[in-house]
């Protein structure tokens, strides 16, 4: 019996060792799952072999009995036991030890931690036949639990202090609890059942670890549907929860360097951006515009990360551009225009250096063909076609059709939608435009998603302000001056005087025969030599008095010819 159980634990450590080389894929990021895979196979073929070699040893002693000559056993029956003991643990244990490493295989390929823990509680519902599963996760600020996601609980936010209930008990002590009637027990709380109108009979709740056996949270299987949750019960669910928990530790992990690389990037952009104040925001308004059309056109999530960055730092090669030519005022002359063109160079240039891996090498070529055209009339390389990668030709007409519609300058200033949208059609015919995509555009109206509910037009009207002080000490003068831009939410004008970003301000706008008084608030600013330009949103403005506003401006607006 001893070999025999040597040969089955070693059949579970070739098992485990199969099984990290088929993980091996999943890259050196989940090395510390692979290296919990083994010695849960270790740890599984132990229990297991323990369950089958007790059986086999009844039934090697009711052999040797029949051998010696003791024949007055009933060999039908006990052997038919026996033989069926065997059989029953033998193939809960293949299909126990199957069904972990398809969970296994699952949870390491899913790095979205959302999307994680909906598989966990899915998976772990399934595995142990069970009706509903919750995870709950440890807040180390609060030191209470609180459930991520409850299965087809109305509540969507459940907390437990550690050491109520069965879930807080398990947090508190670190221990395994199996009831098989949580009703009999003290330390079951009745106030999800009350609240939900579910019943609970058995529960089984085991805590998860990351791997300095820190705390994550419990994992809480309720009602057995064949009974309750027995011994070979636990064994699966400590096994699973060994798994997750470093599956969670890594998605977390992972989700986090996402997030910082994410506001890395968007940082660049803005300061990209802000270094010409007529372009604030395009970078965040483009990534917008085509993550909507990859959506549209059935990109996948992966893709849609690359075109996210690929939109968000199309323009980066624009720190390379002088500042005097980026902000000129004026239209640029022959020679700066090509100067200007160069910021793709520039564009693929850094971003080279910055995504050297081979998952992000795609991003480089995609952000520094936004400007190339079907027809090979477009910069830098004058590709065409089939040349130009998707993503580049998403963002060449996101990128003009932005620029069409936010751009207000002296010499050419802010299109409406529509007359951009003609412009999208017309050089569409020409060639320039991919047809598809500038269909879905329009058709779906995705143009709209970052379209100003009020018009915005560039007008100098006069206006007086204040700024509005709970200081006593502090001078409150009136000023006089002329809006560059406004719009029914706010307007944008220079000054010299000192306010800053966060002031707020009495605001007198005169348009023609009509007078409004209005209180604002400074939402940023930007030097420009000696003077700052602010930006102004209006509050507390009610929605008659913003259409009356609209109204007006875009009367006045009508009277403009777009160049």
């Amino acid at each position: 019996m001893t070999s025999l159980k040597t040969k089955l634990i070693i059949s579970y450590l070739v098992l485990g060792v199969i099984s990290i080389v088929l993980h091996i894929g999943v890259g050196l990021t989940f090395v510390p799952i692979l290296i919990i895979l083994f010695f849960l196979s270790l740890i599984t073929g132990y229990i297991f072999s323990n369950k089958i070699t007790e059986s086999i040893d009844r039934f090697q002693k009711l052999i040797n009995n029949v051998s010696s000559g003791h024949l007055k056993i009933d060999f039908n029956e006990q052997s038919a036991d026996v033989i069926d003991d065997v059989s029953e643990s033998i193939n809960r244990m293949i299909s126990g030890f199957s069904a972990l490493l398809e969970i296994s295989r699952l949870l390491t390929k899913e790095t979205s931690l959302n999307k994680l823990l909906n598989l966990i509680i899915d998976q772990t519902t399934k595995l142990m036949d069970a009706e509903r599963t919750t995870l709950f996760l440890y807040d180390s600020d609060t030191n209470e639990l609180w459930s991520y996601i409850a299965q087809d609980l109305e509540i969507k936010e459940i907390r437990l202090p550690l050491g109520r209930g069965i879930a807080g008990n398990v947090a508190k002590t670190g221990k395994m609890i199996n009831i098989r009637d949580a009703y009999a027990d003290p330390r079951f709380d009745d106030n999800l059942d009350k609240n939900t109108g579910f019943k609970t009979r058995s529960v089984l709740c085991v805590p998860l670890f990351d791997h300095r056996k820190s705390m994550l949270g419990v994992l809480q299987v309720l009602n057995k549907k064949s009974g309750y949750f027995r011994e070979h019960d636990e064994s699966l669910l400590n096994a699973l929860a060994s798994n997750a928990g470093v599956a969670i530790e890594n998605a977390r992990l992972y989700e986090a360097q996402e997030n910082l690389f994410k506001g890395f990037i968007k940082t660049i952009a803005a300061v990209i951006d802000a270094r010409d104040p007529v372009t604030r925001g395009h970078s965040q308004r483009v990534s917008r515009y085509a993550v909507a059309l990859g959506k549209e056109l059935g990109f996948s999530e992966n893709q849609l990360k690359l075109l996210e960055c690929a939109a968000i730092l199309h323009d980066v090669g624009k720190i390379s551009i002088p500042d005097a030519v980026l902000q000129k005022p004026g239209e640029f002359t022959k020679e700066e225009y090509e100067i200007v063109k160069k910021h793709t160079l520039y564009t693929k240039e850094i971003l080279l250096n910055i995504y050297s891996s081979s998952d992000f090498s795609e991003i480089p070529a995609m952000a520094s063909s936004h400007h190339e055209k079907l027809d090979g009339s477009g910069y830098p390389l004058g590709l065409k076609s089939e040349a130009i990668p998707l993503e580049s030709k998403i963002l060449a007409v996101v990128d003009v059709f932005d620029a069409l519609v936010s751009y207000d300058r002296p010499y050419k200033p802010a299109m409406p939608p529509e007359k951009a949208i003609e412009i999208l059609k017309s050089d569409t015919l020409k060639g320039k435009f991919d047809k598809k995509i500038v269909d879905i555009f329009i058709d779906k109206k995705l143009y709209q998603i970052e379209r100003r509910e009020y018009v915005r037009i560039s007008a100098e009207l006069s206006i007086e302000y204040k700024v509005l002080s709970s200081d006593e000490k502090r001078q409150v003068d009136l000023f006089k001056t002329t809006t560059k831009n406004i719009s029914a939410i706010g307007l944008q004008f220079e000054t010299k005087d000192t306010i800053s970003e966060g002031d707020s301000l009495e605001i007198r706008l005169f348009f023609h025969q009509h007078t409004f008084d209005l209180i604002g608030r400074v939402v940023w600013e930007e030097k420009i030599g000696d003077k700052k330009s602010l930006g102004v949103s209006f509050e507390n403005i009610d929605a008659h008095l913003k259409n009356q506003i609209s109204g007006y401006l875009t009367d006045f607006n009508k009277k403009k010819v777009y160049i």
